[in-house]
């Protein structure tokens, strides 16, 4: 089943219409605007590469979860210094950020939308490789969350991460849909690959919370609020016994 979503424009303003044949994935149409539809739909209407990962369960509390994504320069940082990975991200306007992986791709990463369970990302980004000197082009990763219980009372978070790009080159574009078995997954693998560094954090912080946190101090190019924001997060204060 194909869903199209035709958004009727005000005086001077142009009409996207966003096109979604898999509606298991949930895009929120109803609740975007327009100029969020827009580059939403020079993705999706005609994406190079296109895959819905299997859900992973982070087992932290949503708002570390939340924090983790909201501070993706301090997530980053410490992904860095415990040796999960290569990233380096600098924060771009309230909601966005700009990422380099460290393996030739870098990108611009900004929140189309947010609410308590979805975020809707657009991804601007390029990769210097070796056999393509050099690959651009759009992405749109949709985060969709459930909080999870476990029997220990324990919280944890599930995330189903859909995934689809475009690239700027017609020609390799073609050879991409062509050779998809073999590309989708790196392109996939790219894309989803800062969130899931933020996944492997939680594990860690759900291991050892402490050693986490000593880690955060160490980094002296943290914002101190935030490395103190964190510290709430993982040590809260017990509530006041009531008289």
């Amino acid at each position: 089943m194909t869903l199209v979503l035709l958004v009727c424009p005000v005086a001077g303003e142009q009409t996207c219409e966003v096109h979604v044949g898999d509606q298991e994935v949930g895009f929120p149409l109803d609740k975007m605007e327009l100029q969020a539809l827009c580059r939403l739909a020079g993705v999706v209407n005609d994406p190079t590469t296109s895959h819905v990962n299997p859900p992973i369960v982070t087992p932290v509390r949503k708002a570390i979860y939340d924090f983790l994504l909201d501070h993706m320069v301090v997530t980053a940082a410490l992904v860095r210094q415990l040796a999960l990975g290569e990233y380096r991200v600098r924060q771009v306007g309230t909601q966005g950020f700009f990422g380099e992986d460290g393996q030739g791709s870098e990108a611009l990463f900004d929140l189309l939308y947010l609410a308590p369970t979805q975020r809707v990302y657009h991804v601007q980004g390029s990769h210097h490789g070796k056999v393509f000197s050099l690959v651009t082009g759009e992405a749109i990763v949709l985060l969709t969350t459930q909080t999870r219980s476990g029997n220990s009372g324990k919280g944890s978070v599930e995330t189903q991460m859909a995934v689809y790009s475009r690239l700027d080159n017609p020609v390799l574009a073609t050879l991409v849909k062509v050779l998809q078995p073999l590309l989708r997954g790196a392109i996939n693998e790219k894309l989803a690959g800062p969130f899931l560094a933020v996944h492997r954090l939680g594990e860690l912080i759900a291991a050892d919370p402490e050693q986490v946190y000593k880690q955060a101090e160490t980094i002296s190019e943290l914002d101190k609020a935030e490395v103190d924001a964190l510290r709430a997060l993982l040590f809260p204060s017990p509530s006041p016994a009531r008289p």
